[in-house]
């Protein structure tokens, strides 16, 4: 039962990890859609619907 306990407890790890890995790579890939979007001569408003981002970090962005 411990076994299985110790295995459940690493799958659970090994998964989040994952999944966290996942949500981060897309939120990059996002920023790196804005910033091209922003550099076309898109909105913030645009920019942030088509990216499903924030407006504050497409205004982060359009600022750096």
């Amino acid at each position: 039962m411990r076994e299985y306990e110790a295995s459940k407890r690493a799958y659970r790890d090994i998964k989040n990890s994952i999944d966290t890995a996942k949500r981060e790579g897309k939120i990059e890939g996002n920023t790196e859609t804005a910033q091209r979007l922003l550099a076309m001569g898109l909105s913030a408003e645009q920019v942030a619907k088509a990216t499903l981002l924030p407006l504050e970090i497409i205004e982060n962005l359009r600022n750096s």
